[in-house]
């Protein structure tokens, strides 16, 4: 843009001057005239000049904004690519997701078998330790019972060894002591 209006400014000195020298030829000028057309020549020269230094700084300014869009689309281009490892990151962390999801339902099933068979058993082993101490409380009290009746038996023992070694006294006396005199039916009688 700024590019046509230089070009465009260039034309119009370009026809102003061929004008002058048409005008210069063909007629005499007059001084003010000249003056006032050199003033126009050096203000559109001057108008040019600010164009062109113009021209260059939006030229810089186009270059800067052109490598900051490439730089921006190799961004862009950059940030696709992540994107695009990202999602195929996310599916297989949807897929993972889903087998995982499926390996804890998987176990809870088993931890719920797992918990019956636990109540299952547990309620066995009760029922065996009732049986366990039910045998104990009857041992026990056979035992108590055997150790009574071995008291009995020590205690008949000893009773009839006692009898028997009473039986044998007696009998040892018997055998020793003499027998007694019988009473002569004159010792007593009066003479």
């Amino acid at each position: 843009m700024l590019r046509d209006e230089i070009c465009d400014l260039k034309a119009q000195l370009g026809k102003e001057r061929g004008v002058y020298e048409k005008q210069a030829v063909a007629r005499s000028i007059d001084g003010d005239e000249i003056a006032t057309l050199k003033y126009k020549n050096k203000k559109l020269a001057d108008e040019v000049d600010i164009l062109s230094e113009s021209f260059g700084k939006e030229k810089k300014k186009a270059k800067s904004y052109l490598s900051k869009l490439a730089e921006t689309d190799a961004n862009l281009s950059s940030n696709r690519a992540n994107e695009t490892v990202l999602r195929n990151k996310l599916a297989d962390v949807e897929l993972t997701k889903d087998s995982k999801s499926n390996e804890v339902s998987s176990l809870r099933k088993d931890k719920n078998l797992l918990l019956d068979q636990v109540i299952e058993l547990q309620s066995k082993l009760d029922m065996k330790t009732s049986d366990v101490n039910s045998l104990n409380s009857e041992i026990d009290y056979l035992k108590v019972k055997v150790s009574d009746l071995a008291s009995e038996a020590r205690l008949n023992k000893s009773l009839e060894s006692r009898r028997w070694e009473d039986i044998e006294n007696m009998a040892e006396k018997i055998h020793r002591s003499p027998s007694p005199r019988p009473r002569s039916p004159y010792k007593y009688a009066t003479p």
